[in-house]
């Protein structure tokens, strides 16, 4: 009869307690994170990972609830180990291949511009070639996208700094080139329209111009400068009421904006010189009241800000004489603490010597308990890692607990569960001898307790 035997081969007692306590980790990690507590779950994985550094598979789960945590840099810094200990071939480039989906999808996120793009897309292709999955290759389209759209941004930004040059040179239809190929590659941008209605204002262009500032108005409706050019361009156009009206509007959103409200101001110059109907008249007086209550509002703000700023210069002077006051109080404690901290140095010592006298206790202790309640490897069953109660052979020679082998039996395995081979028969035989042994070494330990 081969010898009776309860380890895998090549473990020992001890490697074999960590690789379960491992597993326990690993399982409330699980459940941690299923329940979106990822702070515990990332405690729990450190533990494991701790107790059992080859489990790659505790790394890449670290990473995930790093990721759902928003901390991008830890991720990666996972991704990076796990890849690392995979050594690759087999299970490994499967392993491998997550942690790289992984180390990308974070990658992509931390991405500020199209260069930040590169590293990612090269580790999404990397987890590809060692095992394709269709999320990854999803992840893979959308970091180009990504690369794509920030390439289009940076070009965008370019176009616009050089046509802001060159309107600022009075190079207004070299300007207008840049402003439009601004455009052409973030079409969302009010001020690239704002940009090229100034253009077409100084070239005379006045419908373009009209065109440009309605669509920066339609972008976002709170940005001034898109009004000053419909504006102006409707006072060259001769359109002073829909100046006036498009001023008003403006200035609703952008009270303070000075150009907007010397707009206004030529409005009312050219209703003087042009003395309008009395309609005219009528919207042009209501146009000034809205003028008025705006102006009126402005300089409220004005004011309160006014009083903020006194506020703020007086909480200055007070900060000020705390701080000179604070000052003082650490000067009279300089020498009190100096005394205070040659005293807590020696506390501190004497706190060393206790904790480490506790240390060798407790090693004492721990060193009993372990002699005492040490369970001989043989009375393990190798299936449930337990303490066998009804120890049973089978065809393979090794002893399981009889209910544990026989579940094996019924869930379709034939072969043994120790060495992997199909065995003879499905026949077990009470190994009694070990049957009593372990009954005596429970008494033993029952009397000891």
């Amino acid at each position: 009869m081969p010898p009776i035997e309860s380890r895998r081969r090549g473990t020992t007692e001890e490697e074999e307690r960590k690789e379960e306590e491992a597993r326990r980790e690993k399982k409330l990690g699980d459940d941690a994170c299923g329940a979106m507590r990822y702070k515990p779950a990332v405690e729990h994985y450190t533990r494991g990972a701790d107790l059992d550094p080859a489990d790659i598979s505790l790394w890449i789960k670290r990473a995930k609830a790093y990721f759902r945590m928003n901390q991008y840099e830890e991720c990666v810094i996972d991704c990076d180990e796990a890849v690392k200990r995979s050594g690759g071939g087999g299970g490994g480039d499967k392993l491998a291949a997550k942690a790289l989906s992984w180390k990308g999808l974070a990658l992509l996120n931390l991405a500020a511009c199209a260069a930040d793009c590169e590293p990612a897309i090269l580790a999404l292709r990397q987890s590809l070639g060692k095992h394709y999955r269709e999320e990854t290759h999803a992840v893979l389209d959308e970091a180009e996208r990504a690369m794509e759209s920030f390439q289009e941004q940076e070009a965008a930004d370019r176009h616009q700094h050089k046509g802001g040059e060159l309107l600022r040179q009075q190079k207004y239809e070299e300007a207008v080139m840049q402003f439009t190929e601004a455009i052409k590659r973030n079409p969302r941008n009010p001020k690239n329209f704002s940009d090229r209605a100034q253009c077409h204002i100084k070239q005379g262009e006045l419908p373009k111009a009209l065109e440009d500032a309605d669509r920066c108005i339609e972008l976002d409706s709170t940005f001034g400068m898109g009004y000053v050019c419909k504006g102006m361009a409707q006072l060259r156009m001769g359109k002073y009421e829909d100046a006036q009206a498009t001023y008003v509007g403006g200035l609703k959103h952008d009270p303070r904006n000075l150009q907007i409200l010397d707009g206004l101001e030529r409005c009312a110059v050219f209703f003087k010189a042009a003395n309008g109907s009395n309609s005219r008249a009528k919207d042009s007086r209501q146009h000034e009241r809205d003028i008025e209550h705006l102006r009126d509002e402005l300089q409220k703000s004005k004011e309160k800000a006014s009083r903020e700023r006194s506020r703020r210069m007086e909480y200055e002077e007070l900060a000020r004489a705390l701080e000179e006051s604070y000052s003082g109080l650490v000067e009279q404690l300089t020498t009190k603490h100096d005394v205070v901290t040659v005293e807590l140095q020696l506390a501190r010592e004497h706190k060393e010597d206790l904790e480490h006298q506790l240390s060798e206790c407790r090693e004492c202790l721990e060193r009993l308990l372990s002699t005492q309640s040490r369970v001989p490897p043989h009375f393990i069953c190798p299936i449930s890692h337990e303490v066998m109660n009804d120890p049973h052979i089978a065809a393979d020679g090794y002893t399981y607990e009889a209910e544990e082998i026989r579940h094996w039996f019924q869930r379709g395995r034939h072969t043994s569960p120790m060495t992997n081979l199909r065995l003879e028969h499905e026949q077990l035989i009470p190994n009694r001898a070990l049957r009593s042994a372990i009954q005596e070494w429970r008494q033993q330990q029952n009397m000891a307790l």
